[in-house]
């Protein structure tokens, strides 16, 4: 029912951006407007087509509230529609140029696993290899601050996937500086696969572009680069979110090496949290104060990969041994 052009501007509409004094939001709740597709799908009824009788009928079906009001004017103002989807062609230009590809969230190709989520991606553009449905099951995501303190941190990353090398394919992580770099050039080390997924365009320069050169390596060892965002714009603080979301979604596991109480680590492992994954914490006394708030309890932390092992035996199922309470 959508198109691909179609499909290409609901990622434009996912990633519209508003200014609130001094932050930057998404124009809508990307819950919400992703309740608007799945519904208007279900129904057969294509909301940008420009028949507003359509559009008040698939929105009807939501609870009342601001969102809702906001999701009614934006797709009964069909002159804007009309101006966005001028710049479809100027993506697909942007993509032609850096070959980017791109699958739909309707594409037999689009990992099965993302459309169990809350909010998957509209779209996936990417360079480099295709996902890789099967190898997916045996990813983990290795993230952590951009400013790591502690000692030994490459020494404890590199016994970690020297072990679990047999049985691990993929390493998703978000081609940040600090603990992401550990983690993409430990895991290419040792031949695994990588995926970064990014908070930009993949038309727009890399960043940071420190790890340009790390990007080419890579999509030079069979990995992919990947995001959600339309190829011609450039990174943002709330592109950066959805990042984050998308490599819990599409990691088996989490590995957090070191953290802040705040920044993108927290919103990956509360992503990952929610949807149940393995989540492994290294064992440090600066995550030990992190993760000793009043707000989180149960949390267990690992030393080595024998404690993963351990994890391992005690879990039989991809689930979590930690539980943590959200404020």
């Amino acid at each position: 029912m959508y198109s691909k052009d179609d499909m290409i501007l609901w990622s434009m509409i996912g990633s519209m951006v508003i200014d609130i004094g001094k932050i930057e939001v998404l124009a809508f709740s990307p819950e919400y407007l992703f309740r608007i597709f799945k519904k208007s799908s279900e129904l057969g009824v294509n909301i940008l087509n420009e028949n507003y009788n359509e559009v008040l009928e698939v929105i009807g079906t939501l609870k009342d509230g601001m969102e809702k009001e906001k999701i009614k004017n934006f797709f009964g103002d069909f002159r804007l529609l009309q101006n966005l989807r001028k710049q479809i062609e100027k993506e697909k230009e942007v993509m032609e140029k850096n070959e980017i590809k791109f699958i739909t969230y309707f594409c037999s190709n689009y990992p099965k696993k993302l459309r169990k989520y809350k909010i998957p991606p509209f779209v996936l553009y990417y360079k480099g290899r295709e996902l890789d449905e099967d190898n997916l099951e045996k990813s983990i995501c290795i993230v952590g601050t951009r400013k790591p303190e502690s000692q030994g941190i490459e020494e404890f990353t590199e016994e970690l996937v020297k072990n679990m090398k047999a049985d691990l394919k993929y390493n998703i992580s978000g081609l940040a500086l600090g603990c992401d770099f550990i983690g993409h050039k430990i895991t290419l080390k040792y031949g695994i696969k990588n995926i970064a997924v990014l908070g930009q365009g993949l038309g727009s320069e890399i960043y940071p572009k420190e790890h340009m050169d790390l990007a080419k390596e890579i999509l030079g060892n069979g990995g992919t680069i990947v995001s959600e965002i339309p190829p011609s714009l450039k990174i943002k603080g709330v592109y950066l979110l959805q990042r984050n979301r998308l490599q819990a979604y599409l990691a088996e596991e989490l590995l957090i090496l070191e953290t802040g109480r705040k920044g993108g680590t927290m919103t990956t492992l509360k992503v990952a949290f929610l949807e149940k994954k393995r989540v492994y914490i290294r064992n440090i006394k600066i995550n030990q104060t992190v993760f000793n708030l009043k707000n989180i309890s149960k949390v267990t932390f690992i030393s080595s990969y024998s404690d993963i092992k351990l994890i391992k035996i005690l879990t039989s199922k991809p689930n979590t041994l930690f539980t943590f309470e959200f404020s």
